[in-house]
């Protein structure tokens, strides 16, 4: 029998490794190629679906109104990216046909409050959006309160709190921005703390919060947050200050709620309108941001460092959906609900209103508005 032997063979029947070797690459390049491609097609669609629904978004919110359209920008200077999303926020206005926007930059003395209560008031202006961390958006939040004009949010701070309870975009500014502009509405309720001091002084008059206020624990870890820290790690440096408080003295109050008075002796106290925080832990998981309810959180912890374990892991868990609190444990959270709550120390105490300190108060009083703020949320939210 004839024995055939092929050109590229190195010997009768057996193919040569190195021409395997190239059909390999070849065989690999190619799916590469078509993997590139196809990512590439992915993006250029997703894209295209981007576009189509920032101008199908736009055409509805032309509809809505026959006045002409003006949004007014809120925005803190010192965050930073300023410059890049200052152009992009013009760009985005031109886009979307909405015309120069109104621009009102925040200081320390002004932190935003005045700034939205002025632009609310401009004709035609139909949104006000907040750029900046949590404390511009509560500033701009206590200017609209009870106005019908809508809050947009551009997170560009360290927590963002009431942005991720909203689930709006995190990470890119440009979708927040589109959101914010363009986003179906909303309304959610406002928290509001007036306080006093030992000697009778008025603290705080209907100060709005939109996510926690809080005495003990929480206030004190806000307080010794290193502001260096905070930039170069972020929401971490809050739980590194948080640290060196775990020894504090409990903080013994007087609470009244629904007419019933009682002592009560916690690490925190804590009122929340809705309770996300970084890293997906829920603080307050029952609660919700148009219930009309707020939920009073108190931290109680035994057995140092053991209890603030027990504490985390509740917490962990409830963060999860698992509501497992043994009666036994050393460290829990107790939670109640009404639509306001009063509370008396025998010493000034710090507080914290949405990761800000406000002052020290002895008496406060905490209640919700319910519904007074209308809000740009995401499709999905």
């Amino acid at each position: 029998m004839t024995e055939i032997t092929l050109s590229h063979m190195g010997r009768a029947g057996v193919v040569d490794n190195e021409w395997v070797d190239w059909y390999e690459l070849v065989a690999v390049g190619g799916g590469l190629v078509g993997l590139a491609g196809g990512v590439a097609a992915l993006v250029a669609l997703v894209r295209l679906r981007r576009t189509q629904r920032t101008l199908a978004r736009a055409a509805q919110y032309r509809r809505d109104s026959d006045r002409p359209e003006r949004v007014a920008f809120v925005a803190n200077p010192t965050k930073t990216g300023y410059t890049d999303f200052k152009l992009a926020a013009y760009a985005l206005c031109r886009e979307l046909g909405l015309g120069e926007p109104i621009w009102l930059e925040t200081t320390v003395e002004s932190p935003g409050t005045a700034q939205a209560a002025l632009a609310a008031g401009e004709p035609g202006v139909r949104t006000v959006v907040a750029a900046g961390g949590d404390g511009t958006v509560r500033a701009v939040a206590h200017g609209l309160a009870g106005s019908a004009v809508p809050m947009g949010i551009v997170p560009l701070g360290t927590a963002n709190l009431l942005a991720r309870n909203l689930k709006l975009p995190l990470v890119s500014s440009r979708d927040a921005l589109e959101v914010a502009l363009t986003g179906p509405r909303r309304q959610i309720d406002v928290g509001r703390l007036t306080a006093w001091n030992t000697a009778g002084d008025l603290v705080l008059e209907r100060e709005a919060f939109l996510v926690i206020s809080g005495l003990g624990f929480d206030a004190a870890m806000v307080s010794g947050t290193d502001s260096v820290l905070k930039r170069r790690l972020g929401w971490p440096a809050y739980f590194i200050s948080g640290f060196n408080h775990l020894a504090d003295k409990p903080v013994a109050v007087m609470l009244e709620t629904a007419g019933e008075v009682r002592p009560v002796s916690a690490r925190s106290i804590m009122f929340g309108n809705c309770g996300l925080l970084p890293a997906r832990l829920n603080l307050v998981p029952d609660a919700d941001l148009a219930d009309g309810e707020l939920d009073l959180a108190m931290a109680e912890t035994r057995h140092g460092l053991v209890g603030w374990a027990a504490l985390a892991w509740q917490v962990v868990l409830h963060s999860v959906g698992v509501r497992w609190t043994p009666a036994w444990a050393s460290g829990r959270m107790v939670y109640r609900q009404a639509k306001s709550f009063r509370v008396a120390c025998e010493a000034d105490q710090l507080i914290q209103i949405d990761g800000e300190l406000v002052g020290r108060a002895s008496s406060l009083h905490v209640w919700v508005e319910h519904l007074a703020l209308c809000v740009r949320v995401a499709d999905w939210a």
